[in-house]
């Protein structure tokens, strides 16, 4: 018997609601790993990559170190990339008493971790956080963190419960794990487990015998496909290497009178403009900043003046609310107001503002 759940998760103006249906140990669709913890930006909303080592065991890093990972699964409650696995135990620090979490094909104890709805702190969009479980046949709870390595990276280390140690010189950072699916934002993301329940059937002979019945019950979670509006109007385009910064004002509407565009480089106009167009323009061509207003405009440059830097508040976006040309369920900017978007670092962080 097999039963399918579909989670589609709608923009609204409502807050991140957590679905009620709990997640399996199994995730089938290959994801990567997103590091969050809001009050360390150092390695807040950057990936793990992993790391070839002797012996067929890869290690896992933050950047520069490593190669940007897309494929693991996890399986029971164990993170996997083909052959090898997560596991705990390498290089114990007594300095702070953590050990390395890598990936190996031998049969070290495993990192085990379970899926878990929850509502990103800084953008309150639903996600799927791994929640550390234990440390296989050691004793469950405390955290999976993060901590310096003599090249500027950061590599992947568990801290145990009951541990108050730390390292002054190499502070291991707590972190939240969260499954991204491979492509980025508009991935599915789905789990499954399999149960079996027995039971009993007497033969004609008086004999019992056992009887099996598998059910296996899949649960799909889908986040909205790149290039759709946000609860806020405007459109998450993070999934192609921009971040929303805010509505800007023109000309008419900066406040000291400074005259120009606000993104003066170079115009792109189309009448069946979509944010997706502009962004792709103004990256082609090397541009830091990109810009749709008016519905069919795309504005491009490297900088802009200061009193046109944008405001955080959800009232100050008001402007910013007409309906692309070419796809109305994107918002490109307003008469004399910019939606303002600024192209993320290679392998670092690609996150909106946050308005409130």
């Amino acid at each position: 018997m097999q039963r399918k759940l579909f989670l589609t998760l709608v923009a609204s103006a409502s807050a991140c609601v957590i679905p009620t249906t709990p997640l399996s140990n199994t995730i089938t669709t290959p994801f990567r790993i997103q590091v969050q913890n809001a009050s360390y930006p150092a390695v807040n909303n950057l990936y793990m990559n992993l790391l070839e080592a002797g012996g067929g065991d890869k290690h896992l890093y933050i950047g520069p170190v490593g190669t940007p990972t897309s494929n693991l699964v996890l399986t029971a409650g164990v993170i996997e990339q083909g052959a090898v696995h997560a596991v705990i135990g390498g290089e114990h620090s007594t300095i702070d008493n953590t050990d390395k979490m890598f990936m190996t094909e031998r049969g070290d104890a495993r990192a085990i971790f379970q899926p878990t709805y929850a509502c990103n702190p800084q953008t309150d969009a639903l996600q799927i956080e791994l929640r550390f479980v234990t440390w296989q046949n050691h004793a469950p709870g405390q955290w999976i963190c993060v901590r310096p390595t003599y090249d500027n990276a950061y590599e992947f280390r568990y801290y145990p419960p009951g541990n108050t140690a730390n390292d002054p010189n190499k502070f291991c950072v707590k972190v939240t794990l969260v499954a991204v699916g491979a492509s980025g934002t508009g991935t599915t993301l789905t789990t499954s487990t399999t149960s079996t329940t027995t039971t009993s059937t007497s033969t004609a002979a008086g004999v019992t015998t056992p009887s099996s019945t598998r059910t296996t019950t899949t649960t799909t979670a889908s986040t909205p496909p790149a290039g759709t509006s946000s609860a806020l109007p405007y459109t998450d385009m993070t999934s192609q290497g921009f971040s929303f910064i805010g509505c800007a004002p023109e000309e008419r509407n900066d406040p000291t009178g400074i005259k120009g565009r606000t993104l003066s480089s170079v115009l792109y106009a189309d009448d069946t403009l979509t944010n997706d167009k502009c962004m792709a323009f103004c990256a082609g061509r090397g541009y830091k900043y990109a810009g749709t207003e008016y519905a069919r405009e795309c504005w491009c440059g490297n900088s802009y003046p200061p009193s046109r830097q944008p405001k955080t508040t959800r009232a100050s976006l008001a402007g910013c609310s007409t309906k692309c040309k070419g796809n109305t369920a994107q918002y490109c900017g307003g008469g004399d107001w910019l939606s303002l978007y600024q192209a993320c670092p290679a392998g670092g962080p690609c996150v909106n503002a946050v308005f409130t």
